[in-house]
């Protein structure tokens, strides 16, 4: 049966859907769109750089979603964060990650950066240090836990015929390793940009080698399982809008080492040079796939983990690893 609207519900319609079609096509839109989580997100100072980008550009908010990131020293700092809660995404090295996969079944959705050139081993200037065989009975200062120490120990001490207890490891915080080298206390240390960067301008130093030859180095972008499960539609403009990310870094050089090198200076890095971020930013890759490369290359360094016993099981692969979500983001 057909119901037939009187003249005065007639008026009624008519005047609702005159007054509908006064309103902005945006804002109708965004009254169906579902809610999106505020993203609480932990940066590394440095390997972060991407994601610092991304946020001071405010490009999160051109897709309507609210991120406020949160500067923080290192990516153990970001997953232990993570793992108590306290944030809903970050950015880490895979070596924490691995870790917090296992403990909270954090869940890697897709690759910040390769930073393997941004990663190295550098000896005290006149040393006489000249290659990394040269490093046997040497005190070499690391980041105990670190990604770089791992590399370094795992993978590049080993290709050149050095073994745990062929020489000293000595851990020290980053901030306190070149500090060590000039004195004279270490022979070498195994660091990151910018400190490679300033130890080297300021005569301190001498890179011996940078790891990405041997070592992408990813950095990973990770989310919490919670987020994931209890509002994809948060995750799925979370990852396009990161995507626009990615696309801003490769197309505003200038623009993001001015925004790398206002990051240094509000960190207190007053050795940092504009010239030396521009520099730094170049040895940057940013490549945001989860490739089959790089997934093997993740489960291998956990591999190495549970066999030298830093890690007490293998993660569910299955679980914490989701290339798909970058995947759907791109639709």
């Amino acid at each position: 049966m057909i119901r037939r609207h009187s003249r005065r519900e007639a008026l009624k319609l008519a005047l609702g859907t005159s007054f509908m079609s006064l309103v902005p096509s945006a804002i109708r839109s965004a009254a169906t769109q579902p809610a999106l989580v505020p993203v609480q997100m932990g940066i590394q100072i440095f390997t972060g750089a991407v994601a610092t980008v991304w946020v001071d550009n405010k490009i999160p908010a051109k897709h309507g979603l609210t991120v406020e990131g949160k500067q923080m020293a290192d990516g153990r700092s970001v997953r232990d964060s993570m793992v108590s809660g306290a944030l809903n995404a970050g950015t880490m090295n895979i070596t924490p990650f691995i870790v917090g996969a296992v403990a909270a079944s954090l869940t890697l959705v897709g690759v910040v950066s390769l930073g393997g050139d941004t990663v190295g081993v550098m000896v005290r200037k006149g040393s006489g240090i000249g290659s990394i065989a040269d490093l046997k009975g040497k005190r070499i200062s690391v980041s105990t836990g670190s990604t770089t120490a791992n590399i370094f120990i795992q993978t590049v001490g080993p290709a050149h015929g050095l073994k745990p207890g062929d020489y000293q490891l000595v851990n020290m915080r980053p901030p306190d390793q070149v500090a060590a080298l000039s004195a004279g206390s270490v022979d070498a240390i195994t660091s990151f940009e910018p400190y490679l960067t300033v130890a080297e301008q300021e005569g301190i130093g001498t890179v011996l080698m940078r790891f990405g030859e041997i070592d992408p180095n990813p950095t990973c972008l990770v989310l919490s399982p919670a987020l994931i499960e209890k509002s994809p539609d948060t995750v799925r403009v979370f990852l396009k809008s990161w995507l626009d990310g990615v696309e801003f870094w490769r197309r505003n050089p200038a623009r993001v080492a001015e925004t790398i090198y206002q990051q240094y200076a509000a960190a207190g890095y007053a050795s940092v040079t504009r010239s030396m971020a521009e520099s730094i930013v170049r040895q940057i890759k940013v490549e945001p796939e989860l490739t089959p490369n790089i997934i093997t290359h993740i489960k291998a360094e956990a591999e190495r983990m549970k066999a030298a016993n830093l890690l007490r099981e293998m993660p569910d692969w299955a679980k914490v690893i989701r290339p798909d979500l970058l995947q759907q983001a791109r639709t």
